[in-house]
């Protein structure tokens, strides 16, 4: 579409947008208040029953949207606060000292922070903060229900955590969750307002997406990156079974913590951000979980469906060879016990693709020609990347809503390591 031209429904959107009568606002938006040093009052509360994507029965609806122009933010957050839940058996109040910003910035939806309780600060293990707070979520021109927004990004992310706890791998696949919290902030004199967040472990680790931002998978050994393909592609399958189906599944949700270049041993493989995610296990679920097993990855990427994130990391002649990313699936998971033998499985099994795949070992994967450039969007000469020195880069962390820039609060030193 060319510069400058919009469409009918868009000019027409827009007019009636500026037609809309402004309301005298009651409240003053504040500034992002999250910054080194502020001290928080939280206690515990009780998440809301996750909703916000087609997998769940809605037991809140939006209550609509109208333009933003029309209504102030601060206005619309205080007119139109979070639901209500039943309140936490344990109303302690306890002191959180708000550390180093991860990533915060108004408009980007839940604000990140390391954090750690008061009185063990001598414990020198930095949690995480995120902070669904619907102040400042991005509304555009249609004014968006940004209270519904944070409130859904809130109960998704903590239907993950705590199905996870409840089965027992907290911690072991994802950041070790450290329950859901809430705390008020004052609004104007006399009033406050409330925000919810969820508190995690902090980990230090880059992300799949670092190293290819930093030019340093073609340096992995390729059969060392298959390797962590398949554990990353096992995990998703576990987390599913356990009621953590990521939505967002992303090179930038996953960490990486090893020595991917000189140690064999396997790495740690950690997904985080879990605000866009499915819970199957829970009541209002439309789709509960009937396996016995994990879900087998084959069924997710047979044919490399679902591998298209992960293109970058996939060496050759897996990368542009169907039959040999194939083969390597089949290889690991065609005869696997540790997964779960469904309808969809039984399927790849029936068909001729998998039955011309025969019996053979799938090729060994090639050193890299080419690498590619997440910034250019191709791929380019492993030549061009030698060309690269790490030095001139700002440190990398482990995930876009892990990661600070010019328009966040903070410095840029490295702040390696939700969202979503």
């Amino acid at each position: 579409m060319p510069e400058g031209h919009h469409c009918e429904f868009c000019l027409r959107e827009q007019q009636e947008a500026e037609e809309q009568p402004r309301v005298a606002e009651r409240y003053e938006r504040p500034e992002v208040p999250y910054q080194k040093g502020l001290v928080l009052q939280v206690r515990a509360h009780m998440p809301f029953v996750p909703f916000g994507n087609p997998g769940y029965a809605a037991p809140f609806e939006s209550r609509g949207e109208e333009p933003a122009s029309a209504h102030g933010q601060a206005d619309w957050c205080m007119e139109h606060p979070y639901p209500e839940t039943e309140p936490h058996p344990d109303q302690s109040v306890f002191n959180l000292h708000l550390l180093d910003p991860v990533a915060v910035r108004d408009g980007r939806g839940a604000q990140l922070l390391r954090c750690e309780w008061e009185g063990q600060e001598s414990r020198g293990k930095p949690l995480v903060a995120k902070i669904f707070d619907p102040m400042y979520y991005a509304r555009d021109e249609i004014g968006e229900d940004v209270t519904w927004v944070a409130a859904s990004d809130y109960s998704c992310e903590a239907a993950a955590y705590e199905d996870l706890q409840a089965a027992g791998v907290d911690g072991v696949m994802t950041p070790k969750y450290y329950g859901s919290w809430t705390f008020d902030l004052p609004i104007a004199e006399g009033e406050t307002r409330q925000v919810h967040m969820v508190i995690i472990e902090w980990i230090d680790a880059p992300t799949m997406l670092s190293y290819c931002e930093e030019r340093r998978v073609h340096h992995i050994p390729p059969q060392r990156r298959l390797d962590i393909l398949a554990q990353v592609f096992e995990t998703r399958a576990k987390l599913t079974f356990y009621g953590a189906e990521s939505l967002d599944l992303a090179l930038r949700n996953v960490l990486i913590q090893g020595d991917l270049e000189n140690d064999p041993t396997p790495p740690r493989v950690i997904f985080i951000d879990f605000n866009d995610s499915f819970a199957r296990n829970r009541p209002n679920s439309l789709y509960h979980v009937t396996w016995d097993k994990p879900p087998n990855p084959m069924c997710l990427y047979w044919n490399k469906r679902s591998a298209e994130e992960f293109s970058a990391w996939i060496p050759e002649p897996h990368l542009s060879d169907m039959d040999a990313f194939n083969k390597w699936v089949k290889s690991l998971w065609g005869d696997s016990d540790e997964f779960c033998v469904s309808p969809e499985f039984e399927d790849i099994l029936e068909t001729r693709s998998y039955a011309a795949l025969g019996d053979s070992s799938p090729p060994t994967p090639l050193p890299d020609e080419e690498y590619y450039d997440v910034d250019q969007e191709e791929w380019l000469p492993t030549s061009e990347a030698a060309k690269f020195d790490p030095k001139l880069w700002p440190a990398f962390v482990p995930d876009t809503e892990f990661k600070s820039d010019e328009s966040c609060y903070g410095s840029e030193e490295s702040m390696s390591d939700e969202d979503s």
